[in-house]
């Protein structure tokens, strides 16, 4: 049995680690690289890295819809039997999940139906849950409705981060997906169809129609209560970070320290706020970044640019 991993990020690294251990892994595929930075540094994904250092064939790409059969063409010139799909971020057609003989297995971070789509981990954070999953399922030509296969519970800490929860849930995806494999391959799962009246959507609020998070979304509404505003800078770390500007960050009643700006700081400059608590129903800004500048805490912030109230 060949298998091939769909995959760009370094989270998916321990995955691949024990597909390559457990299973004779022929091909990954992956997003080509790109510019990142002012010089525009060509920088390739994690997957690729990890593929070329074990001479383990990949192929890159720019667009599923347009290269449907160059990956077709790779599927079948490896044999491969089985796919396994983790933070792909592309969507895959159904001439391609038809290829290998036992399909693609995909790992999603909930457990389905509910939260559907590319962020559930945000979400799940953002909602305030306090516990998510992960879901082995069949992918299908459809976003997330294909039949699992196994689903696992996860708790989740009320210190978690995307980046910390999406750790534990890739760890626990590669210590169960090997079982998993055997298990259906064997005949010992069947798999069981989603009941679909319980479905929810992960949908950005910026953009409505996509599941996936954006910049946007990122901006702090100071009109939302304090314990969703702290659950959302937790939610986009490490990507796209939470921000605001510097003027809403003055004489805001929801933050434990207030402040009043300096006359020669710029209103409108951006502000990433890296990590923030709750103190008494105020939000307490730990760590921050203004725009251009470097991380800082937040009485290094308040000596560069404001008066404390």
């Amino acid at each position: 049995m060949k298998i091939a991993f769909f995959g760009t990020s370094d989270r998916s690294i321990p995955i691949l680690n024990r597909l390559n251990d457990k299973f004779e892994l022929a091909l990954c595929l992956t997003k080509n690289d790109t510019l990142v930075g002012r010089n525009q540094e060509v920088r390739e994904t994690a997957v690729k890295t990890w593929a070329k250092e074990r001479n383990i064939d990949h192929l890159c790409l720019k667009s599923l819809k347009e290269e449907a059969k160059d990956v077709i063409r790779a599927l079948n010139k490896h044999q491969i039997g089985l796919g396994v799909v983790a933070d792909f971020s592309f969507i895959i057609p159904a001439e391609i999940i038809a290829v290998p003989k036992y399909g693609l297995i995909n790992v999603h971070f909930s457990q389905l139906p509910k939260l559907r789509g590319a962020s559930p981990v945000q979400h799940a954070i953002i909602q305030g849950l306090t516990e998510t999953g992960i879901t082995f399922y069949l992918m299908d030509k459809h976003m997330d409705t294909g039949d699992i296969l196994l689903s696992l519970p996860h708790p989740i800490s009320p210190a978690d981060t995307s980046q910390t929860l999406y750790a534990k849930l890739f760890d626990l995806a590669a210590e169960k997906l090997p079982q998993v494999i055997n298990d259906y391959l064997s005949g010992k799962i069947i798999p069981q169809p989603q009941v679909e009246a319980e479905a929810t959507y992960c949908y950005s609020d910026a953009h409505p129609k996509s599941t996936f998070v954006f910049k946007e979304d990122a901006k702090i509404n100071w009109r939302e209560n304090t314990n969703l505003i702290e659950r959302k800078i937790r939610a986009f770390f490490p990507w796209p970070v939470a921000w605001t500007i510097l003027g809403e960050l003055a004489d805001n009643h929801k933050l434990a320290s207030q402040i009043k700006l300096k006359p020669s700081a710029y209103p409108n400059l951006r502000v990433r706020i890296i990590s923030g608590e709750l103190e008494n129903e105020k939000l307490k800004i730990k760590r921050l970044q203004v725009e251009g500048k470097k991380e800082v805490d937040w009485m290094s912030f308040i000596n560069g640019y404001a008066i404390r109230q």
